[in-house]
């Protein structure tokens, strides 16, 4: 595993500085941190909360996952791609996974990565599926679509977020195209 690239490794740290408030006692007008950073039903009224809630975490086990998952996944698109474009890939994917809370699920707090992190899949899978002809990258391929099926059924689950995943893996799948589009554009050039 390579270490991670600069913006998946400062996104890491915003997220977990983020994190710490949640582990002491304090509350802010009667309510946890997290309830500050999470996207709601009214969230249109108050758009910046479409990124905070990427930002905002609801447990330990809930962070620590969507890291990893960040770790590995922004490391992989952020060299293929150069930091603006997999910044543009994971934050496209996170505000539009929120959105899909705002507008499919408005009675739920939505908070977590996990949006940008579907995001990042899906553009992983998009990646490697035009790079299938290397047998590593087809390998890893494979590997990923079973991770990907294992975490859509995942996302059917009391107290996860379906409508964040599947807006933040179509939002991750569409940027991709957009990505590989302009490199392939700029390659003929």
């Amino acid at each position: 595993m390579n270490k991670p690239s600069k913006l998946t490794l400062v996104l890491i740290i915003i997220n977990v500085a983020l994190f710490i408030p949640e582990l002491l006692p304090i509350k802010f007008g009667g309510y946890e941190f997290t309830f500050w950073l999470a996207a709601t039903g009214d969230s249109l009224a108050r758009p910046w909360e479409l990124i905070t809630a990427m930002f905002g975490h609801w447990s330990i086990d809930h962070l620590l996952m969507n890291m990893i998952s960040l770790y590995w996944l922004g490391t992989m698109i952020e060299d293929a791609h150069g930091p603006v474009k997999f910044g543009i890939i994971y934050f496209v994917s996170g505000i539009v996974g929120n959105l899909a809370v705002v507008l499919f699920a408005p009675d739920t707090l939505g908070a977590g990565a996990s949006g940008a992190i579907f995001g990042l899949l899906g553009a992983a899978a998009l990646l490697l599926y035009n790079l299938r002809a290397d047998p590593a990258a087809n390998a890893m391929l494979k590997g990923l679509l079973a991770m990907l099926a294992l975490n859509v059924v995942n996302s059917f689950l009391p107290g996860i977020s379906m409508a964040a995943h599947l807006g933040g893996l179509v939002a991750g799948v569409a940027c991709e195209a957009v990505v590989i589009a302009i490199d392939r554009g700029m390659r003929r050039r």
